[in-house]
C-alpha cells in the first residue's frame, strides 16, 4: 500500500477539501493546527460548483485530471486564471504561515 509506504518513511499528505465558504477557510485552520506536523505535504483541493466555466473546466478535468501545483505557482494571478480558481489572501496567508513556520509543501 502507498499510504504504509509513505508513512513508513516518515512522509505524510494530508488532504483539505475546500470551496469559497467561511467554514472552508475554518476546516483549513483547523486541519494547520492540528493535523500537520514538519515537513508534512499539504494538497489543497478545490471543490467547484456546477454552472458556468466551472463545469467546462471539471468536464476538461475529468480526461486528464486536475493538476497539482506548488503554492509558489498558485498564489500567480496568471496561474488561477487559467485554472478558474478563485483563491483569498486569507487562505493564501494561512498556507504561506504553515510553510515557513511547519516547513510543509503545499500544492493546491
Amino acid at each position: 500500500m502507498a499510504g504504509s509506504s509513505a508513512e513508513a518513511d516518515g512522509e505524510r499528505r494530508i488532504g483539505v477539501a475546500m470551496d469559497t465558504s467561511a467554514s472552508s477557510k475554518k476546516a483549513l485552520d483547523w486541519a494547520i493546527k492540528n493535523l500537520l506536523r514538519r515537513g508534512d505535504t499539504v494538497v489543497v483541493l478545490y471543490v467547484l460548483h456546477p454552472g458556468g466555466d466551472e463545469a467546462k473546466r471539471a468536464a476538461l478535468w475529468a480526461k486528464s485530471g486536475s493538476p497539482l501545483i506548488p503554492l509558489s505557482e498558485f498564489r500567480e494571478p496568471a496561474t488561477m486564471q487559467k485554472y478558474g480558481v478563485h483563491c483569498d489572501a486569507e487562505v493564501l496567508d494561512m498556507l504561506d504561515t504553515a510553510t515557513r513556520q511547519l516547513e510543509v509543501c503545499v500544492y493546491a
